[in-house]
């Protein structure tokens, strides 16, 4: 499965809906294959100089984000993916943080 480093510089971040469990098609939450942690997904609306994109990111554990906050997906990758006649891209982050814990570590 190749994956793409997505690069968020220059970007805004803000939570369309909040997070919730990420399941299957039995309804059973679904867990990272290396460490178990339950996987959720939160929408986040992407708005850049091209304009603005919801995307839905998954990640390990839920988090601590509300609709309407400016956020930051730490780690984000794309995951290109095909199932017969469909297609599409899968987006991952390690974690989604308030945009000003960025501002914050960085004074």
């Amino acid at each position: 499965m190749a994956t793409i480093k997505v690069d968020t510089s220059g970007t805004r971040y803000t939570v369309g809906a909040a997070p919730r469990p990420k399941n299957d098609m039995d309804g059973r939450q679904r867990t990272d294959r290396q460490t178990g942690t339950p996987l959720f997904t939160t929408q986040l609306v992407k708005v850049d100089a091209e304009g603005a994109e919801i995307l839905t990111i998954t990640t390990p554990g839920a988090p601590q984000v509300e609709q309407g906050a400016e956020v930051r997906p730490v780690g984000l990758i794309a995951i290109p993916w095909q199932q017969g006649q469909r297609a599409g891209v899968a987006f991952k982050a390690d974690r989604i943080e308030p945009a000003h814990a960025q501002a914050s570590k960085a004074s």
